[in-house]
């Protein structure tokens, strides 16, 4: 198992921490606090399997223009 925490900066300067498990996001662990995105990852790293995994199966965009 990989464990990440991941930091994203949103345009507007915005930064939210994150835990991904095997390349896919742990749902519930999006946070701007450093400090509680690490207490989740030591707790995933410790064998705690209490949060939701959640990983996109399929994407599509879809014009929503009338092409008429």
């Amino acid at each position: 198992m990989k464990l990440e925490l991941v930091k994203e900066t949103k345009p507007n300067g915005t930064i939210l921490y994150s835990i991904e498990k095997d390349g896919s996001y742990v749902n519930n662990t999006a946070t701007t606090m450093l400090e509680e995105a690490e207490r989740w990852f030591t707790a995933l790293e410790n064998g705690s399997n209490s949060l939701t995994l959640k990983e996109t199966i399929k994407t599509i965009e879809i014009d929503d223009k009338n092409d008429n």
